[in-house]
């Protein structure tokens, strides 16, 4: 795949451009994050917004994918927070955990992946699966010190955001097919 600006990307190169693409891109993954599918008790529920967290991750350099990220969750989890009456803490806690990893799967990527395929490759699947564990050991951690090991051993189940890889590699291959382009940003 060639190095050059896709044409369908050229303007994102702009200042003006760029803060539209993350405008977009932090409003999409808000919405992702506000798509609940109900798990059995003791879980609650699991938003989409995973799906978008290892696509960016991938597509956006660290930094990007760090902003929107946090951001779409920091919005996303208030108004749930909100709506559910969950502790305000887990705000920041999602807005920290996710977005650092979508930025730790953009790392990887940019550091290890060395082909540029219309494809995904190995390191970006890989990069997605250490994404999800750093994902599941953040959150357990952070339970730990929050509401004590009983509760954080429910939050191991987050491994199950895993389930969203195989849609996640499809997504950033379909992307790259559609605009000719192997990054967004």
């Amino acid at each position: 795949m060639s190095n050059e600006i896709s044409e369908y990307l050229k303007w994102s190169q702009k200042p003006s451009g760029r803060v539209g693409l993350i405008s977009t891109l932090i409003a999409v993954t808000t919405l992702a994050n506000l798509i609940m599918v109900r798990m059995p008790e003791p879980l609650a529920e699991y938003d989409l917004s995973p799906i978008l967290i290892y696509v960016l991750g991938v597509l956006m350099n660290p930094l990007d994918s760090l902003i929107v990220i946090a951001i779409a969750q920091g919005i996303g989890t208030t108004i749930k927070t909100l709506m559910f009456g969950w502790p305000l803490v887990f705000i920041p806690g999602a807005m920290g955990v996710r977005g650092i990893e979508a930025m730790l799967i953009g790392v990887i990527v940019r550091k290890f992946s060395k082909d540029k395929t219309i494809g995904v490759t190995k390191i970006e699947i890989i990069a997605m699966v250490i994404g999800v564990v750093w994902e599941t050991v953040g959150f357990t951690v952070a339970d730990v010190i929050l509401f004590g090991p009983a509760m954080a051993a429910i939050t191991l189940l987050t491994i199950v955001d895993a389930i969203f890889i195989p849609i996640a590699v499809s997504l950033v291959a379909a992307i790259r097919r559609a605009i000719r382009v192997y990054r967004l940003t």
